[in-house]
């Protein structure tokens, strides 16, 4: 019973994220995914349409510069979020919501932050 749960909640969260991007998109909305590990790589991965992403940002510069295995995702210092003018930010660690602001605050962006995420 619980891996039966596990899955459809899943399969609904896949499906959720999928009209969510699809909608975005649609709009014309910039939309960025902040959090270029595990979770991050994994939603990209497993959502249809994360083509509508047009970046993941980190703040390991280790990270920057790379490409997400699978899709091909460019993974920016958020500074770069400058000249990307994102729309739309995607927390995969809602507990970094108030710091993220503030970045995104510091770096002169007005970005709408969605708190969903897999995990």
């Amino acid at each position: 019973d619980l891996v039966a749960r596990f899955a459809a909640a899943y399969s609904d969260k896949i499906d959720d994220w999928t009209r969510r991007l699809a909608e975005l998109r649609a709009a014309g909305l910039r939309t960025v995914l902040w959090g270029a590990g595990s979770k991050g790589v994994s939603f990209v991965n497993s959502v249809s349409g994360s083509e509508a992403i047009a970046a993941l940002v980190d703040l390991n510069p280790h990270k920057q510069g790379r490409f997400v295995p699978g899709t091909g995702h460019e993974v920016v210092a958020p500074e770069r979020l400058i000249a990307l003018r994102p729309e739309r930010v995607i927390l995969m660690n809602p507990q970094y919501r108030d710091e993220i602001a503030g970045s995104l605050a510091e770096l002169g962006l007005e970005a709408e932050i969605l708190l969903d995420s897999l995990g």
